[in-house]
């Protein structure tokens, strides 16, 4: 599916999983399934990657959140205006995908990547174990500030995933409501009620975003 504007072609460049293990660091060390290593594929089942975890199920996992998804492009911006020479997985996504960004995929939007079909269900919003896994103290609150995040998916249809696999938009959600714009009310930038109003209403919207726009905004 193409539009005007829209890439024409957008590929899993990298898929990523981890489970949940102790790794040492520069801070101490930590319990996480955050420091994932690439592989070729993996089938993504409708609780997540097989062959990856989460260590703290409260903040992370779940049915709405099955493939963690991050730009591309993002890399050689942190690498030229901070000087991250990170490497695709740094940000503990299980994908990373060349053409899409936060400001052109919309929350509900229907995806096929490989043989799996996925929707997108709300914003990543990085954490401070990001910081900790790549020994870099402010990354998460920068990507933050930035609203270089990346998006999180559920499972419509369980299938094999593999690296260069195509990450193609099949239906555009109606409402057609941006990852950059929940993320700038999760951050501030934007306090549109009418917009989070939708959201709250919105049965594509994981009940886990709702409730953060209801702690962040009252």
């Amino acid at each position: 599916m193409s539009e005007p504007g829209h890439p024409l072609r957008m590929i899993v460049a990298s898929l990523h999983v981890g489970i949940p293990r102790s790794e040492s660091r520069r801070s101490g060390t930590l319990f996480t399934g955050g420091a994932k290593a690439s592989v070729p594929g993996a089938m993504l089942r409708f609780d997540g990657f097989e062959g990856d975890g989460v260590a703290d199920r409260r903040h992370h996992g779940g049915p709405d959140r099955t493939a963690c998804v991050y730009p591309a492009e993002h890399y050689a911006w942190w690498n030229s205006v901070h000087g991250y020479e990170l490497l695709f997985g740094a940000f503990s996504e299980n994908l990373t995908v060349e053409g899409v960004r936060e400001e052109e995929i919309c929350i509900g939007d229907i995806v096929r990547i490989g043989e799996a079909l996925t929707q997108v269900t709300l914003p990543r919003d990085p954490c401070p174990t990001i910081d900790r896994i790549t020994d870099i103290p402010s990354l998460h609150r920068l990507a933050r500030e930035s609203g270089k995040c990346g998006f999180h998916m559920r499972t419509l249809e369980e299938g094999l995933v593999r690296a260069g696999d195509s990450f193609e938009l099949v239906e555009r959600d109606p409402e057609r409501i941006s990852v950059a714009a929940v993320l700038d009310l999760y951050h501030g930038r934007s306090s549109d009620r009418a917009l989070r109003k939708k959201l709250q209403n919105m049965p594509e919207f994981a009940d886990e975003g709702k409730r953060e726009l209801t702690r962040r905004l009252g």
